[in-house]
């Protein structure tokens, strides 16, 4: 057989949103996230690459492209393998666009992957017979067996169609470390596209750690990576960032994990490396309030730590305790008076519409807020994912038909006490109204130390201005 040649990875036409696995979320109807690095295609691409591939990237959405678009560079690369980022929430809408490229694609071996295939892969591919393979679980080392041509049935975590069967193989078992992740094939994008906000400064992702041991009732972490934190070593990670800096003069990045503050020897260890490199870099990434203490927090600054975010979730402790956020309100409260107390800037997500969400709840949750004073804050909407445990709890207390039309900002369902609409009210409320508080504007004021930052903060109160109520 004549070995297969290229690869086309594709963010199909659809709003502008992340499509991390954990982290599915639409950024156009966010006032501060930005759009992230396409962080498993570049690690695909990468493993592409090193057995002989020719790879291409594009994103549909970043353009308000359309499948025309997709059809076009189809017929021009004429790839060998196509593999689509297939979000849950525009499931539907992302896979029609294999239908219409039918005719293109009979020597194309087409690859899905996506947080909903781990759960419904073979009701998916029932109803959409363009699709030869979807991955599950950890993907890069069955991606990889796949483009090196070995059967389908001796390769675990996909499921396959072949002679009208659909199969699927015994699930990959999760390794004890992630250091086999590749370094991310950076040169498959523009990497000036994804800038921090604030600076405009081109922004890449370093992938740190995955797993998380708490599996909170709205989070797909724990199903998809695991309830044990495993860590790439250190050393890795500061190659990477040199060869970020080196080759793509890229100085801000976003540590990515499901807890990054879990083992503070681990943490320690990655800041003095950064430190003792001389690295003069900045860098995000979160935390759980739980796990932090001011030794680390003030090593972490040291190595160039400019942002952290949290799940708060709620300020009310009832819906904390049946969400099993296993966090305090008074742990919240010490966690960001530490961060702010070394002078790294906090971000706290809120979570809102849960099934046990009333107005006193709301108001409890706004007014904490606003007494936590985070430097950014979002609001989402409480989001049915499939495997979650939220999901499940939908379908066995019949709180109506999920909806994933405007995930995170329109409800999936309604609340025991409150509609989906007076849900959706709250949330456009709460985002509007934390940012135009006189407080919160005179406090970032006095962050701005440049005419770019100047204009980012000019250009999003006036976003918020218009923001509908």
């Amino acid at each position: 057989m004549k070995k297969r040649q290229k690869i086309f990875f594709v963010y199909p036409p659809a709003p502008i949103m992340n499509r991390e696995d954990r982290c599915q979320q639409p950024t156009s109807d966010t006032f501060v996230i930005p759009p992230l690095p396409p962080v498993d295609m570049m690690s695909l691409s990468a493993i592409a690459k090193k057995r002989g591939y020719e790879t291409f990237f594009r994103d549909y959405s970043l353009k308000n492209e359309t499948v025309y678009d997709f059809l076009r560079d189809l017929r021009v690369y004429k790839p060998d393998f196509l593999v689509l980022n297939v979000a849950s929430t525009t499931l539907e809408k992302d896979l029609s666009i294999l239908t219409q490229a039918r005719d293109s694609l009979e020597d194309t071996v087409v690859i899905v992957k996506g947080a909903i295939f781990n759960f419904n892969s073979y009701a998916i591919m029932q109803k959409n017979p363009e699709i030869d393979v979807a991955l599950r679980g950890e993907i890069e080392e069955a991606f990889d067996e796949i483009i090196q041509y070995k059967s389908f049935k001796e390769i675990k975590g996909i499921t396959y169609q072949i002679n009208n069967k659909i199969i699927s193989t015994t699930d990959r078992e999760l390794k004890d470390d992630i250091d086999h992740l590749p370094i991310l094939d950076r040169d498959l994008i523009d990497n000036s596209i994804y800038q921090r906000p604030d600076t405009k400064k081109p922004q890449t992702i370093i992938r740190v750690s995955k797993g998380c041991p708490n599996h909170c009732f709205f989070c797909l972490a724990t199903p998809l990576n695991g309830k044990i934190v495993r860590y790439r070593n250190p050393e890795l990670i500061v190659k990477e960032i040199k060869e970020c800096v080196s080759l793509y003069n890229i100085k801000d990045f976003i540590f990515w994990s499901d807890i990054f503050n879990m083992d503070k020897k681990w943490v320690q260890k990655l800041c003095r490396l950064i430190i003792e490199s001389n690295l003069k870099i900045s860098f995000s990434t979160n935390t759980r309030v739980d796990t932090v203490d001011i030794e680390t927090l003030k090593l972490m600054k040291k190595a160039g730590c400019s942002l952290i975010s949290m799940g708060v979730e709620s300020g009310s402790q009832e819906l904390l305790d049946k969400m099993g956020k296993k966090t305090t309100l008074e742990q919240i409260k010490k966690s960001v008076s530490l961060i702010h107390q070394v002078g790294i800037q906090t971000y706290a997500y809120y979570v809102i519409g849960l099934p046990w969400e009333t107005k006193e709840t709301l108001r409890e949750t706004f007014d904490f807020a606003k007494k936590l004073n985070t430097h950014f804050a979002t609001f989402y909407t409480a989001t049915a994912l499939q495997g979650t445990k939220f999901y499940d709890y939908v379908n066995k207390n019949r709180l109506g038909d999920i909806s994933l039309e405007k995930p995170y900002v329109y409800p999936s369902v309604k609340s025991y006490a409150l509609t989906s609409q007076e849900i959706y009210d709250a949330n456009k409320k709460f985002n509007k109204e934390y940012y135009l508080r006189p407080s919160y504007i005179l406090k970032m004021a006095t962050n701005i130390n440049s005419i770019t930052k100047f204009k980012t903060y000019y250009d999003t109160f006036i976003k918020l201005l218009k923001a509908k109520n």
